[in-house]
């Protein structure tokens, strides 16, 4: 018979023999028969110790092994006299171990579980948090910690966003002006990051942020990424917020600035080997800074683009085309005109979020895949912000949104007065929460209670788990989700 279990995101299937819940007692202990799914079991004890003082040691208490006619992410869970696991991949191995940790409770002699079988998969790929580092400074053992709660609640992908106008926090031997003094990672912590990411089977999305949010680029070397001004002053155009920043874009006119970009992404590439993904931004660029710039005039002439809006998509076309050549796959925000959006290439991932620069139904018809970040509900901001005064929103709205709708807040937005709702379509991805702005102590309550909805509505796009059960279960993981940040 179907049961009822606190588990953040709910699984597709609980079952359960008998009219009352038993429970079993497992000795701590696991094996792991697969060896290709061993990580997850590695990942499994370190969890358990964090959150429940467990000691596994090598033994058939839980059984994790491999099924090769289950879909990838896909695991069934049995538990009776010891508890068997089985999984498509080690997607699905860490998704059943996640599941695990959160039913399980500490007893004497082991472990004590509830007797059911649970088969799950999620509906979504891309299930991402995504943190802002470079605004404000986080700690670096918070990036762990979170890593940790992406294995909690499911989500795959942990999006840092590195560079912006205020800081740059990434290292770098090539260009080792870049870096914000004081305010950028060591080589030697980017590369406990990624082994430490690797190991929870959670991935990291880098992002370096062009050809806007590129202060720190700009003012380090003026030489190769400045604009040359005319001198002639004009209003900044396609800028939502930042209209009164200057020299924050790079100029795309240089000779040979393609060629010194190219080199800047390598690296990053580099740094974060394990990451399938590079995010280059693309969004809020001031290219009206490139009406006043001599050499991004003689470059539009030279190459018959006709302004900057067109420029700017010509842009993107070139950054994704390198990201691309490197074996990566390129993903950026919404910012970019349609104007010459036809010679992108469709393996780009677009972030869908502002529902201003190039809506999501015209981002679909085009034939991108998008991802969606819809500014409301699925951001959090600083206290205070001039339209959120509370800086979220709550566990309750993201249970009213879902996969296939744009909110905003914003009254120059076109979904200010109505949402904006797609049909159902395979080109979007999933979904990410966003923490923009903050710093940890002031973003992370909301984040451990915004994620785990948002891993619910993508996990399961046709959830049926009411805003009660949310909180239930809430209230059982977010002691877990505390401890582990």
């Amino acid at each position: 018979m179907t049961t009822k279990l606190n588990i953040i995101p709910s699984p597709k299937s609980i079952c359960c023999s008998t009219d009352t819940l038993e429970y079993a007692t497992i000795p701590a202990a696991i094996s792991v028969v697969s060896s290709d799914l061993a990580t997850a079991g590695d990942t499994f004890t370190d969890i358990a110790k964090k959150l429940y003082d467990v000691v596994f040691a090598n033994g058939d208490g839980i059984i994790v092994k491999k099924n090769g006619s289950l879909a990838s992410g896909e695991y069934t869970l049995a538990i009776d006299d010891v508890v068997s696991i089985e999984a498509g991949d080690l997607d699905g191995a860490t998704h059943a171990l996640s599941t695990l940790i959160q039913i399980m409770e500490k007893c004497e002699g082991g472990i004590s579980v509830p007797k059911v079988k649970i088969s799950d998969k999620p509906d979504c790929a891309y299930r991402t948090l995504m943190v802002d580092l470079a605004r404000q400074w986080h700690p670096f053992d918070k990036l762990l910690g979170y890593v940790d709660l992406c294995f909690l609640y499911k989500i795959k992908f942990l999006h840092l966003h590195f560079t912006d106008t205020q800081s740059y926090t990434l290292p770098s031997d090539k260009f080792p002006k870049i870096p914000t003094l004081d305010r950028h990672y060591s080589v030697e912590q980017i590369a406990e990051l990624n082994e430490y990411a690797k190991a929870k089977n959670i991935e990291i999305i880098p992002e370096f942020d062009v050809p806007g949010h590129a202060r720190p680029m700009v003012t380090a070397y003026p030489e190769l990424f400045a604009n040359v001004p005319t001198g002639v002053e004009s209003e900044e155009e396609f800028a939502l917020f930042f209209a009164d920043i200057k020299q924050n874009v790079i100029c795309v006119g240089k000779d040979g600035v393609m060629d010194t970009l190219k080199v800047l992404a390598k690296e990053i590439i580099d740094m974060f080997p394990y990451s399938r993904y590079l995010h280059i931004g693309g969004d809020e660029a001031n290219i009206g800074e490139w009406k006043n710039c001599r050499t991004c005039q003689e470059y539009m002439e030279r190459n018959a683009i006709d302004g900057p809006r067109p420029l700017y998509t010509h842009f993107i076309k070139l950054m994704t085309d390198i990201v691309l050549d490197l074996g990566k796959t390129p993903i950026v925000w919404e910012g970019f005109p349609r104007e010459g959006s036809e010679e992108i290439s469709r393996d780009v991932i677009v972030t869908a979020w502002e529902s201003y620069y190039h809506l999501a139904p015209e981002l679909i018809e085009e034939g991108f895949k998008i991802t969606n970040a819809s500014w409301e509900p699925l951001y959090t901001v600083p206290e205070g912000h001039r339209v959120v005064p509370s800086g979220r929103w709550y566990p309750d709205d993201i249970m009213d949104w879902n996969l296939y709708t744009w909110k905003n807040w914003n009254k120059k937005t076109a979904a200010y007065e109505k949402p904006i709702v797609i049909e159902p379509t395979e080109q979007v991805l999933g979904a990410t929460f966003c923490a923009w702005e903050n710093n940890y102590d002031a973003e992370i309550n909301t984040v451990r209670e915004n994620l785990a909805a948002m891993s619910e509505k993508i996990w399961n796009i046709n959830s049926t788990v009411t805003k009660e059960e949310l909180k239930e279960s809430l209230a059982k993981i977010l002691p877990l989700a505390e401890k582990l940040t």
